[in-house]
């Protein structure tokens, strides 16, 4: 996979932001999120990665036809995203066998797109970059898979790329829109780009959007010792725009109090989040979460700041919450000196400060001499990256001996 891709850079420049406004060991600033963490995470997604262009991110758009040259072209960029292309160029997928046919101006069927993708992951199996394992797959009301696809068929279903409607039709004579393109390519390139990933040694925590020294990493890091990810199904992408749903936030506060050996109080989690909100937590949600760490690890360290947000008053759940913050250096909101506590909080945000936090409480680690305990999802993903390194070494040692 190429390394050094330009749709990293989104990330790294709104953590090196973040990183930059630190004094010392502590976040001075954070800014508030906006509306883009509220598109779907393919749109979202595609979009860092160049598939589809923001100026694109309309409805009327995204619900338009797409043509077949069009969606070769995006097809071809995640081929070469993936490393298994050199260029992101149609032809070299039509040299391939990937793509069918010279003529390419007309719009393109939902059954030929995903036929397109069948062949994209037939490539990828050849060049062993991904493995056609024997599922098998299920054939639609209104479409029956090829033999010669029913492999390719199979992984696209397991991995979820393709989904058909809730009758079980796929829909095959139906134009393909933008917007199923979209979905359809980010999920094609996220699942090969993870299955890739699982195939060498990973010591730790990694997603197919962040580079291993992205700035963002090894507060991901100290949050997986802590155990803030201990009760929550990561993706394959960090996906650090993207807004954290208060369920979220709570298994985070759920998993590192676990981790420490304490109770959760479930009076205080609902109090923290019971203000009217939709599905994703808020900045005030946030503030509350984090005086929860504080005053459970850090209660004889806390010291008062004066707070001076235009929009908090004293009346208001989260002042007191902005007030301890404040005294350990955090401050949250806008540079103009609002809190926007009605701002869903993005990822980035949210493992940032969790990590300062927990820096600043000092939660312990667990003892190396505890005692027997049930596995977590930690443990789990050790022996995971021992399983894959094991398999790794093993398939080394097979192909120097062919030599």
């Amino acid at each position: 996979m190429k390394k050094a891709n330009s749709y990293f850079l989104a990330g790294a420049i709104l953590a090196a932001m973040v990183i930059a406004a630190a004094d010392g060991n502590l976040i001075k600033s954070v800014f508030a999120s906006n509306s883009f963490g509220r598109l779907p995470r393919e749109l979202r997604l595609g979009s860092e990665l160049g598939i589809i262009m923001p100026e694109q991110l309309k409805t009327k758009t995204l619900n338009g036809r797409i043509s077949s040259a069009a969606f070769s072209e995006k097809l071809a960029l995640v081929m070469m995203l993936l490393g298994a292309t050199e260029a992101a160029d149609s032809k070299e997928l039509l040299q391939n066998g990937i793509i069918k046919g010279s003529s390419r101006s007309g719009s393109i069927s939902r059954a030929n797109a995903l036929e397109t993708l069948a062949r994209a992951s037939m490539f990828l199996a050849t060049k062993g970059l991904i493995s056609h394992e024997n599922a098998k797959a299920s054939n639609y009301r209104d479409y029956r898979i090829a033999d010669k696809y029913a492999g390719a068929f199979a992984w696209l279903q397991t991995k979820y790329v393709v989904r058909g409607y809730p009758d079980g039709s796929l829909g095959k004579n139906k134009n393909l829109t933008l917007r199923e393109a979209v979905f359809f390519l980010h999920r094609f390139y996220e699942a090969a780009s993870a299955e890739m990933m699982g195939r060498r040694p990973a010591e730790k925590l990694s997603f197919i959007d962040l580079p291993l020294n992205h700035p963002i990493m090894q507060a991901i890091e100290n949050l997986t010792q802590a155990g803030a990810f201990d009760k929550i199904i990561l993706r394959p992408s960090f996906d650090g725009d993207s807004f954290v749903s208060a369920a979220d936030l709570t298994e985070m506060l759920n998993g590192i109090f676990a981790r420490a050996g304490k109770d959760i109080d479930e009076i205080r989690i609902k109090s923290i989040f019971s203000e009217p909100a939709d599905s994703f937590g808020r900045r005030q949600h946030l503030a509350l979460a984090l005086e929860y760490i504080l005053d459970i690890f850090a209660k004889d360290r806390l010291a008062a700041e004066k707070i001076r947000y235009q929009d908090v008053s004293i009346e208001q759940p989260e002042y007191e919450s902005l007030v301890k913050l404040a005294g350990c250096g955090l401050k949250l909101g806008y540079g103009d000196g609002r809190f926007a506590g009605s701002e869903s909080v993005t990822w980035y945000e949210t493992v940032r400060l969790f990590d300062e936090v927990l820096k600043y409480a000092t939660v312990p680690a667990p003892s190396s001499d505890t005692k027997d305990r049930l596995a977590v999802k930690s443990d789990l993903e050790a022996l995971k990256a021992l399983l894959r390194a094991k398999k790794d070494k093993i398939h080394q040692i097979l192909t120097q001996n062919k030599k």
